[in-house]
């Protein structure tokens, strides 16, 4: 009897400290997963709020390529309107007394020849001295179309018979000389007057045209 009740106690002491040790183990382990789980859920947080900062990266630097591409659009906007400038028509243009007027025709269109200030512009305005002389003529046909050269007056009609011959080679005929007056105001091609070949003559006194 003695014999067995020590071996029950000894069963029972073995028993305890059996349990004691899980005891010991599932502690740790039972904080060692919350404290990971917590790191984990930090580095998630942490990588979400990294992905939202590269997005206000990437908006910014949309932002500044839209600006950039803008401003270019810009100054290409205001280089196409420079160009539209320079190639304008009907500009006006003093010619000095007794200067020769030349120019060439293209197509439906009078181009400036001479004086040099009227180079290459379509169907200028040209500022006479009234009661000086002038020389006008054209030459350089760049098609096939007949034209001659005539002055109006402001009532569409012919300015003391100047005008000359409809041909498609301009040679030496076509040239107009005469007097500048208040009647003097249009140079044409008759057969396409219609068709806006034509520009406009201004006669001023001789004071105005030293202004």
């Amino acid at each position: 009897m003695i014999l067995r009740g020590a071996g029950l106690t000894a069963s029972s002491a073995v028993l305890a400290g059996c349990i004691d040790d899980s005891s010991t183990d599932t502690d740790p382990d039972a904080s060692g997963d919350g404290s990971g789980d917590e790191e984990q859920e930090d580095t998630e947080s942490n990588g979400s709020n990294g992905s939202q900062s590269d997005g206000d990266t990437g908006a910014d630097g949309a932002d500044a390529d839209t600006d950039a591409d803008t401003d270019g659009d810009a100054d290409e906007t205001e280089s196409d309107g420079d160009d539209t400038d320079s190639s304008a028509t009907n500009h006006t243009f003093i010619i000095e007394p007794g200067t020769e007027i030349l120019f060439r025709s293209d197509a439906l269109t009078w181009v400036g020849e001479r004086p040099s200030a009227l180079e290459d512009v379509a169907n200028p305005t040209i500022v006479l001295t009234e009661g000086a002389r002038y020389t006008i003529r054209w030459t350089e046909n760049e098609s096939s179309i007949q034209h001659n050269i005539a002055i109006y007056t402001g009532d569409g009609t012919v300015h003391t018979d100047l005008e000359t011959d409809v041909v498609s080679e301009p040679g030496d005929g076509q040239v107009l000389e005469f007097e500048a007056s208040s009647e003097t105001a249009e140079y044409v091609c008759q057969p396409h007057y219609s068709a806006g070949m034509a520009g406009s003559i201004e006669v001023r006194s001789s004071d105005d045209s030293r202004e």
